[in-house]
């Protein structure tokens, strides 16, 4: 199993994922027993699996490293923030919140504005270096709701909530600290990154349900090659002809990820006048996500292996 997993780009997320959504639609109550299998076999440990990663990741982050990181993966990261804002501004803009095509601004800003932190650390762990793994917590930084929510409430001029962000700061901060007071207990912790992963594709998957990700599947799909090609080429172009690079982390980052799935359900909770769009937003970007979790291992697959060729 454990060979299968490894020779698909990101298996040791994928697969996992993969069969937890299946539990999720056919049978989302069959794990869920009591405080601890709950917690193990559902979505309600993901916050903490990935409170734990981050710290894990961050251990391992030299500081005597970090004009590197935030000169790659970082610069990488804020292109992709600053295009999404456009694009979400744009769209508003000239489509409005209801959208068009029955792709509401949530759903659009959301997948857009996406990235993938969890796919991203196992294309590292396969094809990168320490401080391609290390960045990891930097891109979970992006990954949380808190960006698409201050992108949709920028381009709908409302307000935002920024506790999701200090929350995923403060366990960075912390093993940014002990990592670099103590570089034994760095190469102590870094090892348990590639372990948690399987249960961090797990706790994700636990929140898919693929019966209705398939039902939108056209808005899905449109929403899926709007991402690739608004986002991508941009991105990939900036890592590959400015910063020289090779490519690995444009294209790792690039797939939609599972947490998005969450971001219409908090903007609900404190803006009713989208509960008509909410669920529609939620189902689409379901799909997208379990495309671009598909796409994008077979895109960074090809390409790693013509790269390392040449």
């Amino acid at each position: 199993m454990l060979k299968f997993m490894k020779k698909i780009p990101g298996g040791l997320l994928l697969i996992p994922m993969l069969i937890s959504a299946l539990f999720y639609t056919f049978a989302p109550d069959l794990l869920d027993v009591g405080a601890v299998s709950g917690t193990f076999f559902t979505k309600k440990g993901i916050n903490y699996i990935i409170g734990l990663i981050c710290f894990l990741s961050a251990t391992s982050l030299d500081l005597r490293n970090l004009k590197n990181i935030l000169r790659k993966q970082g610069s990488i990261i804020l292109l992709k923030f600053a295009l999404s804002l456009v694009l979400g501004i744009l769209f508003v803009r000239f489509f409005g919140l209801d959208g068009i095509f029955g792709i509401s601004a949530l759903a659009f800003i959301t997948g857009i504005s996406s990235l993938n932190p969890a796919l991203y650390l196992a294309f590292a762990q396969d094809y990168g270096d320490e401080d391609d793994v290390a960045a990891f917590g930097l891109a979970e930084i992006f990954c949380m709701p808190a960006f698409p929510i201050l992108i949709f409430s920028i381009s709908k001029s409302s307000t935002i909530d920024w506790t999701p962000l200090i929350s995923i700061l403060l366990p960075l901060i912390f093993g940014l600290i002990i990592g670099n007071l103590d570089r034994q207990m760095a190469e102590f912790f870094y090892p348990a990154i590639t372990i948690l992963t399987p249960f961090m594709g797990w706790s994700f998957g636990a929140g898919i349900n693929l019966i209705n990700a398939f039902q939108a599947s056209f808005q899905g799909i449109f929403i899926s090659i709007l991402f690739y090609i608004l986002t991508v080429p941009f991105l990939f172009f900036y890592e590959r002809k400015i910063l020289k690079e090779n490519g690995m982390t444009s294209l790792g980052i690039s797939s939609i990820a599972s947490l998005s799935i969450s971001v219409p359900e908090i903007l609900e909770a404190s803006d009713q006048s989208i509960s008509t769009i909410s669920q529609t937003a939620t189902s689409q970007l379901a799909m997208a996500v379990f495309l671009t979790s598909i796409v994008t291992p077979i895109i960074v697959r090809k390409y790693m292996k013509k790269n390392q060729k040449d």
